[in-house]
């Protein structure tokens, strides 16, 4: 009889480690997990909420962000391809996240906040001068099938 009664009080003892060992919770990937991740395709501009993509002078002042492509590596550079003025470009350089990943900084755009970055999306603002005017112009990315 006792040692029906010490199986049982063994088994009631490691039932709480068992469950807790059984955790299969995957950990949140980091910022970088999901910048690097994939190839990003360029979706739109806005600029007080309204979207300028396809405007000229945006076009000519950032890029056409539609035909973008970056691509973003674990060892800090990137690779960015697009159309400019009828051909397609491609452009490498560095980025880096500052001031605990809210900033990512291309070495050729300076420094770009971190609105919104998921496994699907990434939205940037970027602080732009033209003509003795800045404004903010979110510049949407969203995941190359």
């Amino acid at each position: 009889m006792k040692i029906y009664i010490l199986r049982f009080l063994f088994l009631f003892l490691a039932l709480p480690f068992v469950l807790v060992s059984c955790d299969d919770d995957d950990p949140e990937p980091t910022k970088t997990d999901l910048i690097v991740a994939h190839e990003w395709q360029g979706d739109r501009v806005l600029v007080n909420g309204f979207d300028v993509s396809d405007r000229p002078e945006i076009k000519d002042m950032l890029l056409d962000i539609k035909s973008t492509r970056l691509t973003l590596r674990r060892d800090g550079t990137y690779t960015a391809v697009y159309e400019q003025a009828g051909s397609t470009q491609t452009t490498t350089g560095t980025w880096q996240f500052k001031e605990n990943e809210t900033i990512i900084y291309f070495d050729l755009l300076g420094d770009l906040q971190i609105e919104n970055l998921t496994t699907t999306n990434m939205d940037l603002i970027a602080t732009v001068n033209r003509n003795n005017t800045t404004f903010d112009a979110k510049v949407q990315f969203v995941k190359k099938n």
